[in-house]
C-alpha cells in the first residue's frame, strides 16, 4: 500500500523483502504495466486509487490490500488506462463502486465487471501519448516549485536557526531563554508577536448557511489532500449568514492557515479571503514577523506543535498553548531581506502551482472529448512546456 500511496508510477524502488512460495510467486507477482488498486483506504479519495507498474528489476509480489489489473494488449494500452483511472471520468467510475462507512474500499469482482471507455488500441495511444505529455509537465512543474520552496527553507534555517545571517561574524551571541541568540534579538511569546485566530462549523443542518456559499471554508482535509503551499479555494463553501451564525473568523488574503487537531502542523497560505473549521489556528503577518518569515517559522518548528499537543481521541494543541510558545523576534531589517528574498521564490511557486491547475482541467477536459471523438487525435498538437 506504501508503494501504491506514495508513487503514481511504480519502478524500481526499494520495497519490503518476504518469502513466498514458487506457488505464490506465480500467483502474485507483478510485470511492467501491470495496474495496481488500492483494495481499501480510510478516505473515499484513496479506494481504488490507481498506480502504474512501470519497471520490474527483480521477482516482485503484492499484498492483499491491493487489487492487480493485467490488461489484453492487443485490446487495451495500459498507459492509456492509468491516465484514465487517474481522470475525473475514470474516478467516478471507481466512485461508482466504492462501499463501506469507517473504511472504504472497492472488491476485484466489482473491478473487473465495470463498463469502462475503450476507443480503438491506436486511438489509446495517441490519446495517451497526449495526456501524458501534460503529466511530464505537471510533474516538472512540482520539481521547481520543491527546488524554489526548498531554497526559500534552507535561507530561512541559515540565517534564523544557525545564526549565518549577512553580516554575522562581529555580532556578539548572548544568553537567553532560548539558549545563545545574537544581541539584539528578542525573545517573546506569539501572543507578544502575532495574531492568531481560531474556527468554526456552521450547523449543517441549515441550508442557508451552505447553499449558494462563497466565502471559502477549510478543512484540514482541504490542505492534506492538496499538499501545496498555497490553498486558492476550499471544497466547501459558507454563506454570510453562515459565518456570522459561527464562530468561524474571517481573515485576510495571504494568512497562514496551521492544523492544529488530529493531523498538527500543515502549513499552507489562503490567496483569497477566508475561514476555517476548529481544526486549525490561523495566523496573521505583521511587520515583526511578515508573510514568508512566519510562514517558515511555522514550517520549521512543526515538531514542537505536535510535542505540545494534548489528547486521548486524537492530538490538538490548543490556542492557548500556542499563544505561550517563546520565539526570537530578529531585527526588522533582517527579517526585511530575508522577506523579500523569500517572497519572489515562493510567489514564482504559485505561478507555477496555478500553471499546474490549468493543466490538470485542461487535461481533464480533454479525456472525454477525445474518446467520444469530438477532438480528432490525429491533429491534436501535444502541449508546450510553460
Amino acid at each position: 500500500m506504501g508503494e501504491i500511496f506514495g508513487h503514481d508510477r511504480i519502478g524500481c524502488i526499494s520495497m519490503e523483502r518476504v518469502q513466498l512460495s514458487h506457488a505464490e510467486i506465480e500467483r502474485f507477482s507483478v510485470r511492467p504495466l501491470d495496474l495496481m488498486f488500492a483494495r481499501q483506504s480510510m478516505v473515499a479519495e484513496g479506494a481504488g486509487k490507481c498506480s502504474l507498474v512501470t519497471a520490474v528489476d527483480e521477482v516482485t509480489c503484492f499484498e492483499s490490500h491491493l487489487i492487480r489489473v493485467r490488461l489484453d494488449q492487443r485490446e487495451a494500452d495500459p498507459e492509456f488506462f492509468y491516465l484514465y483511472f487517474k481522470s475525473r471520468l475514470g474516478r467516478s467510475k471507481i466512485e461508482a463502486i466504492v462501499t463501506g462507512a469507517a473504511q472504504k474500499g472497492i472488491r476485484g469482482s466489482e473491478l473487473q465487471e465495470l463498463t469502462v471507455d475503450c476507443p480503438p488500441l491506436e486511438s489509446q495511444r495517441r490519446i495517451a501519448s497526449i495526456l501524458s505529455a501534460y503529466d511530464d509537465l505537471i510533474e516538472n512543474n512540482t520539481r521547481r516549485i520543491a527546488i524554489l520552496e526548498e531554497m526559500a527553507r534552507r535561507i530561512y534555517e541559515e540565517w534564523f536557526v544557525r545564526f549565518r545571517f549577512p553580516g554575522y561574524e562581529p555580532v556578539k551571541m548572548v544568553e537567553s531563554e532560548l539558549g545563545l541568540i545574537p544581541e539584539g534579538w528578542r525573545v517573546q511569546t506569539v501572543a507578544q508577536t502575532f495574531q492568531i485566530l481560531g474556527g468554526g462549523t456552521p450547523s449543517k443542518a441549515e441550508p442557508t448557511y451552505w447553499e449558494g456559499g462563497t466565502i471559502n471554508w477549510y478543512s484540514p482535509t482541504d490542505l492534506t489532500r492538496a499538499g501545496t503551499s498555497f490553498m486558492e479555494q476550499s471544497a466547501d463553501r459558507i454563506t454570510a449568514l453562515g459565518l456570522a451564525k459561527s464562530s468561524a473568523k474571517l481573515f485576510p488574503p495571504m494568512s497562514v492557515m496551521l492544523t492544529s487537531r488530529a493531523t498538527i502542523g500543515v502549513v499552507a497560505v489562503n490567496t483569497n479571503e477566508a475561514c476555517t473549521n476548529q481544526g486549525f489556528i490561523t495566523c496573521l503577518p505583521n511587520s515583526d514577523y511578515p508573510l514568508w518569515f512566519l510562514y517558515h517559522w511555522l514550517k520549521a518548528n512543526v515538531e514542537t506543535f505536535i510535542g505540545l499537543g494534548t489528547g486521548a481521541t486524537f492530538k490538538e494543541i490548543t490556542k492557548g498553548t500556542f499563544k505561550g510558545i517563546r520565539l526570537l523576534v530578529p531585527p526588522q531589517d533582517l527579517v526585511g531581506a530575508f522577506s523579500s528574498t523569500a517572497e519572489q521564490l515562493m510567489l514564482l511557486s504559485l505561478n507555477l502551482q496555478r500553471k499546474n491547475r490549468n493543466l490538470r482541467a485542461t487535461r481533464d477536459l480533454l479525456l472525454p472529448k477525445l474518446i467520444s471523438g469530438e477532438l480528432d487525435v490525429s491533429t491534436l498538437p501535444e502541449p508546450e512546456a510553460a
